[in-house]
């Protein structure tokens, strides 16, 4: 026969069970309990990566908030300074103007002064010139010429 069951079998069935349970405790269990713990340490790792995922979120909506707001704030100073910029352009541009005008009417009393002095002196040299004139021609230095101040000055003033 082939196959006969003696002791022998149960010595190898024994031998086979102790080298399983050997193989078990020196080489299984421990690359077991390496892989238990590699799982535990990445899923330890994968938490905490989304937990700074979620951290670093939460600090980006704050920054971009913050800047939101510091922008805002800043063009709010922008504005506040262009207007009192324009205030202080306008208040200066009022003086500057107030400045000139006055200027401007000075200039013309001045120029009025001086046309009024200039028309008084007209007058005088255009009576003596039609008095002159009117002697020539009618050849007599005797002849008593009379001619109107008030008329020679509205005709001068007209044509000025």
């Amino acid at each position: 026969m082939l196959f006969s069951l003696n002791l022998t079998v149960v010595v190898f069935i024994a031998s086979f069970l102790a080298f399983m349970w050997a193989l078990n405790e020196v080489y299984l269990k421990p690359v077991g309990k390496v892989l238990e713990e590699r799982a535990k340490l990445i899923e330890d790792k994968a938490a905490g990566g989304k937990n700074a995922h979620r951290e670093a979120e939460l600090l980006q909506d704050k920054y971009e908030a913050d800047l939101k707001k510091i922008r805002s704030e800043a063009q709010a100073a922008i504005a506040t300074a262009t207007e009192e910029a324009n205030k202080a352009r306008t208040a200066k541009l009022g003086v500057i103007a107030a400045e000139g005008m006055e200027k401007v009417d000075k200039a013309k009393a001045a120029i009025s002064a001086e046309r009024a002095q200039l028309i008084d002196a007209l007058v005088t040299q255009e009576q003596e010139l039609v008095e002159a004139i009117t002697r020539k021609v009618l050849g007599d230095d005797s002849v008593n010429v009379t001619i109107d101040e008030s008329q020679v000055r509205r005709t001068l003033e007209e044509a000025c």
